[in-house]
């Protein structure tokens, strides 16, 4: 009798044990194949968009080189959590990188702003037309402005109209000063008037604007240090703890009261960072 009752016993649990992992498999390939149309989608649009043409199969394999490495790490150190933190960690890095280089184009972009706008003032004063002083910015201005209003030239000579290419680029960049010049051009060709000398009044307040942001962000330099040092202290105590007492400090990753003392640290230096950053941002 107990000998017939533990078969179907035990055919429950082999039914349960399959039928979990047959979720588990559902979840990882349906998570694996978002994130291979994530990372297909940011090589091919993206990326591109930045003018960094990365071929697709190839960041595909670098990102799965990535993720089995820092895995692997994160499992010799933290154990099974590890492959958590490293999943987390595959999962936004590609996304943060093109963050980065995006946010560094833009800052290059707007630098190159006052003289784009002199140059274009100083093209039209000499006779060229509005494509023309457009061209001479794509030949002789260095990178990104140069590839961004060549591609306007490439939109024009293909039939879009010269106001809507420029309009989208100031679009895909988002920057203020971008539309300001796109809007100044756009007034002038309808309206009339003197568009060089409303370009360089232009350029001017572009350049008073750029350095009382690089005089702001002189002046809160020492908060935005004292914040890194802050938030990156104790992350450099718990690696030297963990170097003199690693069975203390691997409770932290194995038991629950461990895991709530991690989650606290994280929303406190997640409290602080945005504390911060609100504090030494000013909009100019």
């Amino acid at each position: 009798m107990i000998g017939g009752s533990s078969v179907p016993a035990s055919l429950a649990v082999a039914v349960c044990v399959g039928l979990v992992a047959w979720l588990l498999l559902r979840v990882l390939t349906t998570t694996m194949g978002w994130q291979r149309d994530r990372l297909t989608h940011l090589s091919r649009v993206q990326f591109e968009e930045l003018f960094l043409f990365i071929d697709t199969a190839t960041f595909l394999r670098w990102n799965v080189l990535g993720a089995l490495l820092i895995a692997a790490c994160s499992a010799l150190v933290l154990g099974p959590i590890g492959v958590l933190v490293a999943a987390a960690v595959s999962a936004l890095a590609p996304t943060t990188l093109h963050r980065w280089f995006r946010r560094r184009r833009l800052r290059a972009l707007e630098r190159q702003l006052p003289d784009i706008a002199d140059s274009i003032a100083g093209s039209l004063r000499s006779g060229m037309g509005l494509g023309q002083a457009i061209a001479r910015i794509a030949a002789h201005q260095p990178p990104p402005a140069a590839q961004e209003f060549a591609l306007v030239l490439r939109e024009n000579r293909l039939g879009v109209a010269l106001d809507e290419a420029l309009a989208s680029v100031a679009v895909r960049s988002g920057l203020r000063d971008l539309h300001m010049l796109v809007a100044v051009l756009g007034i002038a060709r309808d309206l009339g008037g003197g568009l060089a000398g409303a370009l360089e009044r232009l350029a001017a307040s572009m350049r008073r604007r750029l350095a009382m942001e690089d005089r702001i962000r002189a002046l809160t330099s020492q908060g935005r240090l004292q914040g890194i040092v802050m938030g990156a202290l104790p992350l450099v105590l718990g690696a030297v703890l963990w170097v003199l007492e690693p069975e203390q400090m691997r409770k932290l990753f194995t038991e629950p009261l461990g895991w709530l003392t991690l989650a606290g640290v994280l929303l406190l230096e997640l409290g602080g960072f945005v504390l911060l950053r609100k504090i030494v941002k000013i909009e100019v």
